[in-house]
């Protein structure tokens, strides 16, 4: 029943969804898959639509049962071309929209695959370490409470020798404590929320807070476990964070200069004009 359920519901999104192309396969390792009334149907077009799928989805669903999907999608759109469906004002407009995110997709993806280097990567990294500065580093647990009486009760039974990773599991609301005992790993100054910082920070390594700190999520009851300066990461560590951030970069710059160069006028809802963006 599972696989009969699935089944029909990317059955019913697969109408919606436009044959590919084969770009991505050479013509002779490309093999028909199906022709619907003359109309060849590849394995490269079947493996792009099992992509648009739900992960999981995709995982599960049965070759014949998405073979079955294609050939009714190539039915229903051989149908509603034979019924000028394609001419419709409102499907036209959304061929354009669709037609438009491809290029913009393909002509984004191009620029960033010619900035996103290995080369230009490793040199952001190399500017990152140069730039680097150690800053001290606090390992704390926390017990977070709704307010000042129970964050007392709290350190009332730590001090009288409850055990601090287990009192955090049952009373604190911070729900990630069920799972970590309240640690909150290492973190420098400028991480947390000021009062809390504060605190943490001026304390000693094993210390516990003997009265509750208060910041916007609640009442805290600290205990500092280590301190340390921070040191870098390594550069494979750091490498998904530098693609992602030259990514961005680029494509903002990107669209920087062509608004520079374009002429653009905005107008309101109403049409009125809008000022010139900055």
């Amino acid at each position: 029943m599972k696989i009969l359920s699935a089944r029909c519901a990317f059955l019913a999104a697969g109408f919606g969804v436009l044959l590919a192309a084969p770009s991505a396969w050479a013509a002779d390792k490309d093999p028909v898959v199906a022709v619907v009334n003359g109309s060849e149907i590849h394995a490269s077009a079947l493996a792009s639509y099992r992509r648009t799928l739900p992960p999981q989805m995709a995982a599960q669903v049965p070759y014949e049962a998405l073979l079955d999907s294609m050939i009714n999608n190539r039915l229903a759109f051989d149908q509603g071309k034979k019924e000028g469906i394609d001419k419709d004002p409102e499907v036209k407009q959304a061929l354009k929209d669709i037609e438009q995110q491809l290029v913009v997709k393909a002509w984004m993806g191009k620029k960033l695959k010619a900035a996103v280097t290995d080369e230009a990567v490793k040199q952001g990294y190399d500017k990152f370490l140069a730039e680097f500065k150690p800053a001290e580093e606090v390992r704390a647990r926390h017990i977070l409470t709704e307010s000042e009486e129970a964050a007392k009760v709290v350190i009332s039974d730590l001090q009288k020798g409850a055990d601090f990773t287990e009192t955090a599991k049952a009373k604190s609301k911070d729900p990630s404590a069920r799972q970590n005992g309240g640690d909150l790993g290492y973190f420098t100054k400028d991480e947390m929320v000021p009062q809390f910082s504060e605190a943490a920070f001026a304390m000693k390594n094993g210390e516990l807070s003997t009265t509750p700190v208060k910041s916007q999520f609640g009442w805290h009851v600290i205990k500092v476990e280590d301190r340390r300066m921070s040191s870098p990461p390594s550069f494979e560590q750091a490498q998904p964070v530098l693609r992602e951030k030259l990514a961005e970069d680029t494509a903002e710059a990107l669209i920087s200069d062509m608004r520079a160069k374009a002429k653009v006028k905005r107008f309101d809802p109403e049409g009125k004009p809008l000022p010139d963006a900055k």
